[in-house]
């Protein structure tokens, strides 16, 4: 087993590298994952806007009845009636919307008039348009009452009211938010970026040092059958990137205890870890053969384990990605991974199991092509030193 125990050697003379991107996957990890705050607001929250209403019209039934609606919804700022005061009120922000209601506002309304109110607001307001909302709804529900009701303004006001104030009852069909499942969730999503790194860098280390000429020579030379090489070379890749896969999940197991252990979701966030760390390694194999300098190396490495983690919601959620990019990444094994990941975090998912099983199968695949291709090269690159 001289093959085997010199591989470990070489990892060992390496394991700096390898340590550094396990000591920034770990703080990533715990810093973003066991702190994660999760959106856990679900119900809807009415927001308020700053206006200030200015009733030119005495009180008028129509005109008190639009702003005692306004107040209720909106935060009521008094100024007084004058041009240079609510401009000035605006510059600073302390109202975002004034609503002007004219003399002869209930009149002009009750004849079916229009251009009702005069507004003055911070340009470009959303709050704005959502205060502009308010009041045609609110003149809306009006204009049909007085039309088809028959009744009188009191009991108009009040149908209109108790319409407009009526609660609409929603029911969450999608993902709960859970801030410590979601903190499982991003931490698998980070072994993404450590497998890769810590694969393309220790593997790679491995291929170049076994494939140097001089060496390539003498082990050709040697009693040992290259068929046997070739075998405990891949028993050293096995059991570093196992080892490699089982680190991070006892941090895992660390980091939250027996929330983790508890929630159920570790076997299957594992066994999909495991599924992306047989891609790492076949990428690692693969870019051992390809490359001869190790500062070429070390460029490929950050390259693929960043590139990949950001292209495909490792860092970014795929939520916050363009179509073009989620398109793009696709054809990238940590798509699969980050999407098996967070279908996990979805249970309830009506796709659940066919979603988890395609992803897997999928980064199978990618690990399968990626070792085919592997061999290939290796096979045209001996045939050609020949």
């Amino acid at each position: 087993m001289q093959v085997f125990k010199l591989y470990f050697k070489v990892i060992q003379a390496c394991q700096g590298a390898l340590i550094v991107y396990l000591v920034v996957f770990l703080s990533i990890a715990v810093f973003t994952s066991r702190f994660y705050v999760s959106p856990a607001e679900t119900d809807f929250t009415q927001a308020k806007s700053k206006i200030a209403i200015i009733d030119r019209d005495g009180g008028s039934r129509h005109a008190k009845g639009l702003a005692n609606f306004l107040a209720k919804n909106n935060t009521v700022v008094k100024l007084p009636d004058d041009s240079e005061k609510m401009q000035d009120a605006l510059f600073f922000r302390s109202v975002e919307y004034i609503a002007i209601i004219p003399k002869g506002f209930t009149s002009n309304f009750e004849a079916g008039g229009g251009n009702l109110l005069e507004t003055v607001i911070v340009p470009d307001s959303t709050s704005a348009r959502y205060v502009d909302m308010q009041i045609n709804k609110y003149l809306g529900a009006m204009r049909l009452a007085q039309k088809h009701s028959g009744l009188s303004y009191d009991k108009m006001q009040q149908l209109v009211m108790e319409s407009l104030d009526a609660d609409i009852q929603v029911k969450m069909t999608g993902r709960v938010y859970n801030s410590k499942t979601d903190g499982f969730i991003q931490y698998f999503n980070f072994i993404a970026y450590a497998m890769l790194a810590v694969s393309t860098l220790g593997i790679s280390t491995i291929m170049m040092v076994f494939n140097h000429p001089d060496l390539k020579k003498r082990n050709l030379c040697a009693p040992l059958k290259q068929r046997s090489i070739n075998i405990q070379l891949a028993l050293g890749s096995i059991i570093y990137a196992a080892a490699c896969w089982l680190f991070m999940v006892i941090c895992s197991i660390i980091i939250y205890g027996r929330s983790i252990l508890s929630s159920g979701m570790l076997p299957v966030l594992s066994l999909n870890a495991l599924a992306f760390t047989i891609v790492s390694t076949a990428i690692g194999l693969l870019v051992g053969i390809l490359i001869k300098s190790y500062n070429v190396q070390a460029a490929i490495a950050n390259i693929l384990s960043l590139g990949m983690s950001f292209m495909c919601g490792v860092f970014v959620p795929q939520n916050f990605l363009s179509s073009t990019v989620l398109q793009f990444s696709k054809i990238l094994p940590a798509y699969w991974y980050v999407r098996a990941n967070s279908i996990i975090g979805s249970p309830n998912s009506k796709e659940y199991f066919d979603t988890l099983v395609l992803s897997i199968i999928i980064q199978l695949g990618f690990a399968v092509a990626i070792f085919i291709a592997t061999l290939f090269i290796s096979k045209h690159k001996r045939i050609k030193a020949q």
